[in-house]
């Protein structure tokens, strides 16, 4: 197909919809010409293009011009990195050109839902997993790949045996209601132990979130793709041990975590543990968790947000903030420890943990 005709396709598939988008299409596709790209350079150019020029990707996936291709293909990349997010560490790395395209289809025929599979990037110990979907006759507003409190799971398949992978906090969602189109960046285990190999994942059961709670959507999306090295980024662990008080209880800073998707401060306490009443242990938040929680603010159209004229907990490395992740705030850990996520950060040794107006510095 030649540019003209490419052209032509694509934009009568866009300029009812997003004329100012295809615009800007346009006008990079015509500033590439027949150029190659790196893979950096491709991620340079999808964050400066927007989420919903994306309707074209099924359209134009027979197209054979590499600039044109690497537009399309990363067009989804747009809205990861956007404010509709509330995962700074994912839109940090993605914004570094972190990660591994996928880029697959898959259409769940029974509730009319198109899947795409966008890209997947990781360290050794989370992995996030980017998804689109949409319909053109389920209304998808209330519907979730919840794997934080909802009905849905993500397996890994090895050897014909099925392995539930455990989620790492809520994740990130954003739906778009005039597209009806739904982003979500699934947050579980690492499955970096697979780099070089086939994977083949099973995301089981959509979540409805409703007015009378919530509901299963029985389905099964397969994805297979082989883990290459650059979805799988390195983690830096520093041994720490500082010591401060807050509210009555004494606290003591055990180490620090920095990847490119985050930074770990973990943390014990004497009153980080589960509290006992008839023999059963339940987990209780600590007065550190709640202080931590207490500069996150729900926004409609951005998820958790952070608060800074609200006392928190917040770190600040070589004079930067680095802004609290609050969807993983409530992930599961060992019960004697609490973990404080934060962004990555570029300077690791000028750290400074700051709770309430308790400043700890951190190397």
């Amino acid at each position: 197909m030649e540019n003209e005709k490419i052209m032509k396709h694509l934009d009568k598939a866009l300029e009812k919809q997003v004329p100012d988008v295809w615009d800007e299409l346009n006008k990079k596709i015509d500033q590439l010409g027949d150029h190659s790209m790196t893979i950096r350079e491709k991620k340079s150019l999808s964050r400066r293009i927007l989420f919903t020029a994306a309707a074209c990707l099924i359209a134009a996936s027979s197209l054979t011009l590499s600039p044109v291709r690497a537009a399309i293909q990363n067009v989804y990349d747009k809205i990861f990195s956007s404010e509709h997010i509330d995962d700074s560490g994912l839109k940090s790395a993605l914004t570094n050109g972190m990660g591994q395209e996928i880029n697959k289809t898959y259409y769940d025929k029974e509730h009319d839902i198109t899947v795409h599979f966008n890209s997947i990037l990781m360290d050794d110990k989370e992995a996030k997993l980017l998804v689109t979907y949409e319909s053109k006759k389920t209304k998808l507003k209330n519907y979730y790949l919840d794997l934080f409190e909802g009905f849905t799971s993500l397996n890994v398949v090895v050897d014909n045996e099925e392995k539930k992978l455990k989620n790492i906090g809520r994740g990130s969602r954003y739906y778009d209601e005039k597209a009806n189109k739904v982003a979500e960046a699934l947050s579980f285990e690492s499955i970096s132990t697979f780099q070089g190999n086939e994977v083949h994942l099973k995301l089981k059961d959509l979540t409805i979130h409703g007015k009378k709670g919530a509901s299963r959507v029985e389905t099964v999306w397969p994805l297979d793709f082989k883990l290459s090295k650059e979805a799988v980024g390195s983690r830096e662990t520093i041994d720490v041990s500082k010591e401060f008080s807050f509210e009555n209880e004494t606290y003591q800073v055990k180490r620090v975590e920095f990847s490119s998707l985050e930074t770990r401060v973990v943390v014990t306490g004497t009153d980080i543990k589960p509290h006992i009443e008839n023999g059963v242990a339940y987990d209780v938040f600590s007065k550190l968790q709640l202080q931590f929680l207490n500069a996150r603010k729900m926004d409609k159209e951005k998820g958790y947000t952070v608060n800074y004229n609200k006392s928190g907990v917040f770190l600040n490395s070589a004079g930067k903030m680095a802004d609290p992740i609050f969807s993983k705030a409530e992930a599961d850990g060992p019960r004697d420890q609490y973990v404080l996520y934060f962004a990555p950060v570029k300077d690791r040794q000028n750290c400074v943990l700051q709770v309430g107006d308790l400043k700890i510095n951190l190397r």
